[in-house]
């Protein structure tokens, strides 16, 4: 062979030269001559250029021994260990002995010729994936291989066997690669524990609910589970099985890269872990928070040879958290608007917890002040023991509500109404929570009111005195004045009668006058006598069943002379079939004279009085009506004129002599007998007086 001939002759010429070199440098040495020493110095370059063309040959020589099939076989065969030659589409040029046997001892099925097989199908289990593109990944931009080397387990009939399966580029440029494999087999009584943690690893892997990677020493993703994967694809539109080798750097948010480079450096060369507990990551319009943690993965001798990328979705707990944080603000914010003060206390009686308007009733600045004190300390000393008690029945789970007294750091004391709770976890009583309400101005105003109580009750009791005084004036003028006018009214008809003998005519229009005048005073006296018994309550005396009818006909006759000469019509109508009404006929009579008076006063010639009575949807009340034409009062009075000596600006009453007491009397009687008085009238439409009175029960 050639080849093998030209190495020899450049392998003589080397040594000779060598040989030569030698002799001229000790000649050189010895003798110390010019001519030796350029001699010297020219064998010796002879001999590196000598070695170059040497090593360059060798490199050809290898060039051309895996050139054919019969040299690659011959060169292969040759390594002591199984071996496998591949193309750059990962397809098996050849294999040694070694490997045949190693893969009938994985009871793998051999067939007849291996060549242009994968290697993925011929030595990787199922489970492992595909290598093939890692390869051809490497091969293109020339990367080193020491990050596929790799380990498997695979089951034999003779026990299992451990693999390690690692490629190696045969020189600059070339494309080939050459497979080493390493088997360990395992005894077979190890083999069930060894499947089963693999089997076990395998479902960890895949189960846990955390995205993982793995990565390799030049930070690419060798594998992964279905989580990252998922996440890679829906976040950077990859697929790993078309980006083999991926670089873990490519899955992390942008501005953390740069330092992610240094961390996976340290992980992956010191060994140590690492842990990020928040990384945030926008994608599209949704925020995304992940726990990152970097662990470091040994193999048997304890060198680091990849590490575990562990990405936890904690984007739920972000947001929860956050959630939580605007929601404790939102109540301390609450809290801090409170003008009463808040306060909280631990399970021990500290206090844990206060806000600004607490701490300024007690005259302190800081809350860490507050918390260095005794629920005791911030009270006057008198009302220690209440707050020792009141603490204890919180404890017993009370809700306590009392008044108590602070005593502010400056001086001074504040007297406040505490109401607080007792708080529980799970059965066990974990502290307090109070709020406390200044009564300062509560107090002032109470003094205020006792005040004015204590004015009122005097101004009362001089106010009774003066109404005795009124009350004893009006009984005894009423005494005093019906003995005089009943001598008047008395002589007054018999002049009138003629009885006193006969009277000129202007005589007898003046008695008359007399007469009319003295029956004003003596209903004004009246009036004022019933005024007297209305406010002592004995203005409505013992009653009876009387026919609505009668009481309606008794009234109308008395007044239906006076209103013929007025040219005026006095009608009546009374609804069929009404129960007898249980009053004081006499006091009722007076209602009825009252309000027919009135309409007879405000109705013009030649205007109406209707005087009714019908049933209402209450059974047990009747209503009577007294509606005339007159004037009408407007809406603002209509109110007033049931109050005492109130008088309308129509109302004639004053030239006629009265005081306006007549409807406040009337409304005193029907009240008196459980009924209800009102008036309904708009100006110039005249005006409907209604009261209701109770029907008798035993009708």
């Amino acid at each position: 062979m050639k080849p093998k001939t030209d190495s020899g002759i450049l392998f003589v010429l080397a040594g000779f030269i060598f040989a030569l070199t030698a002799f001229t440098i000790a000649a050189a040495t010895l003798l110390w001559r010019t001519a030796a020493i350029i001699l010297a110095a020219t064998a010796m370059g002879l001999t590196v250029v000598l070695f170059l063309l040497l090593a360059r040959r060798f490199e050809k020589m290898k060039s051309l021994l895996i050139s054919s099939d019969e040299e690659r076989k011959l060169w292969l065969e040759s390594l002591s260990s199984p071996a496998v030659l591949v193309d750059e589409e990962g397809m098996i040029l050849g294999l040694n002995q070694h490997c045949v046997d190693f893969l009938h001892k994985l009871d793998r099925k051999v067939p007849d010729n291996l060549l242009q097989t994968s290697i993925d199908e011929a030595f990787l289990p199922p489970y492992f994936g595909n290598w093939t593109p890692l390869l051809k990944a490497a091969i293109a931009d020339q990367r080193p291989f020491e990050r596929f080397s790799e380990q498997y387990f695979l089951e034999s009939s003779s026990g299992i066997c451990k693999v390690w399966i690692s490629p190696q580029r045969l020189g600059p440029g070339q494309s080939h690669l050459l497979i080493m494999v390493q088997d360990i087999t395992i005894e077979a009584s190890e083999r069930s524990a060894l499947l089963e943690a693999q089997e076990r690893e395998a479902g960890i892997f895949e189960g846990v609910p955390v995205k993982i990677a793995v990565l390799d020493r030049n930070f690419r993703i060798v594998r992964c589970n279905n989580l990252m994967q998922q996440w890679i694809y829906d976040t950077r539109g990859l697929e790993l099985a078309n980006f083999p080798g991926l670089a873990a750097l490519d899955i992390m948010p942008q501005e953390f890269r740069a330092d992610w480079k240094h961390i996976l450096r340290r992980v992956l060369v010191e060994g140590s872990a690492f842990e990020q507990p928040r990384v945030h990551e926008k994608v599209g319009d949704v925020d995304y928070f992940h726990r990152v943690r970097l662990h470091p993965l040994g193999d048997e001798s304890g060198n680091v040879r990849e590490a575990l990328l562990v990405y936890e979705d904690v984007t739920e707990y972000v947001r929860l958290e956050r959630r939580l944080a605007e929601t404790t603000d939102y109540l301390n914010l609450l809290i801090e608007s409170l003008n009463d003060g808040f306060y909280a206390m631990d399970a021990q009686g500290k206090f844990s917890f206060c806000n600004q308007a607490f701490l300024e009733m007690l005259g302190m600045n800081r809350a860490e002040e507050l918390y260095r004190k005794e629920p005791t300390e911030i009270v006057i000393p008198s009302e220690e023991r209440k707050i020792i008690r009141m603490m204890e029945r919180r404890r017993r789970g009370e809700k306590v509500f009392f008044e108590t007294v602070l005593k502010r750091q400056e001086g001074g004391h504040l007297p406040v109404q505490i109401s607080s709770a007792p708080l529980f976890r799970s059965g066990d009583f974990t502290g307090i929570v109070g709020i406390s309400h200044d009564l300062s101005e509560r107090r002032r105003l109470e003094a205020m009111v006792e005040r004015t109580h204590q004015d009122l009750e005097k101004a009362y009791e001089e106010l009774s005195v003066l109404d005795k005084m009124k009350s004893d004036f009006i009984a005894i003028a009423s005494h005093e004045l019906r003995t005089p006018l009943s001598i008047i009214k008395g002589y007054a008809d018999a002049f009138q009668f003629g009885e006193l003998g006969e009277l000129a005519g202007f005589q007898l229009d003046k008695i008359k006058i007399i007469n009319s005048r003295a029956d004003q005073m003596t209903k004004i006296i009246n009036d004022l006598l019933d005024i007297t018994r209305l406010e002592e309550g004995r203005l409505v005396g013992e009653k009876w069943p009387a026919p609505v009818e009668g009481l309606i006909l008794n009234a109308v006759s008395e007044y239906k002379t006076r209103a013929d000469r007025g040219g005026q019509e006095l009608n009546y109508q009374v609804e069929e079939g009404l129960p007898p009404v249980s009053v004081d006929v006499w006091r009722v009579h007076q209602v009825m004279e009252n309000l027919i008076g009135n309409a007879l006063k405000f109705t013009p010639h030649g205007g109406a009085i209707d005087v009714g009575a019908r049933s209402t949807n209450d059974p047990e009340m009747i209503e009577f009506e007294v509606r005339d034409t007159g004037p009408g009062i407007p809406e603002e009075e209509q109110e007033k004129i049931f109050t005492i000596f109130y008088q309308t600006e129509t109302d004639s009453s004053r030239s006629a002599g009265g005081l306006g007491l007549g409807l406040v009397i009337s409304k005193g009687i029907v009240e008196g007998h459980g009924g209800r008085i009102w008036v309904e009238s708009e100006p110039g439409q005249g005006s409907s007086f209604k009261f209701t009175l109770p029907a008798s029960r035993g009708a």
